[in-house]
């Protein structure tokens, strides 16, 4: 990914995540702390570990329809290693719940920047993993990524049990879903 286009990539999340924090203002949110948003709450050492596992069975599963061989190993196991650093629950904190809201609005400004990064440096792994994998499977990790959700609108998928699947529906970005 060229310069310009990171940069690009980051101002657009930036001037997202500005307009989310003014358009929904924390005391707009009743049931929700400052600074947190819309369904977001503070995640329990269970949730946390749910969520690992859930990513964990994408990945494996993502392995196994890739069929990555040995000697693809090693572009894979570097994208692993980026997918699993994006999940960083310690980055996941609310502003302070004494907060006014330029510092809320700035809070959530600096959770869209940090956003921008992890997903940069996902970007990157990603044309790493998709150059060590043949035409055919560089096709399908499109099309996991393009439909992290399995299909449209998260519907039933073979062999899931419910509109969710199996796995929730976690879909996440950069292609942990797709699991047909």
């Amino acid at each position: 990914m060229s310069t310009t286009t990171r940069s690009k990539l980051a101002t657009a999340l930036f001037a997202a995540g500005l307009a989310l924090a003014a358009a929904a203002p924390a005391s707009a949110m009743p049931g929700y702390g400052p600074g947190m948003g819309t369904g977001m709450r503070e995640m329990t050492p269970e949730m946390q570990q749910r969520m690992q596992t859930r990513m964990q069975a994408r990945l494996d599963q993502m392995a196994n329809r890739l069929e990555i061989r040995a000697s693809q190993q090693d572009a894979w196991q570097a994208y692993v290693k980026v997918h699993k650093e994006q999940f960083d629950p310690a980055a996941m904190k609310s502003a302070p719940k004494d907060a006014d809201a330029a510092t809320i609005a700035r809070h959530r400004a600096d959770m869209a920047a940090q956003m921008a990064k992890k997903l940069d440096t996902l970007a990157d792994a990603t044309a790493k993993l998709q150059s060590a994998l043949t035409p055919e499977q560089a096709r399908l990790l499109a099309d996991m990524t393009r439909n992290p959700m399995g299909g449209r609108h998260g519907g039933f998928r073979r062999g899931g049990d419910g509109p969710r699947g199996p796995m929730g529906g976690m879909g996440g970005m950069g292609g942990m879903g797709g699991m047909r």
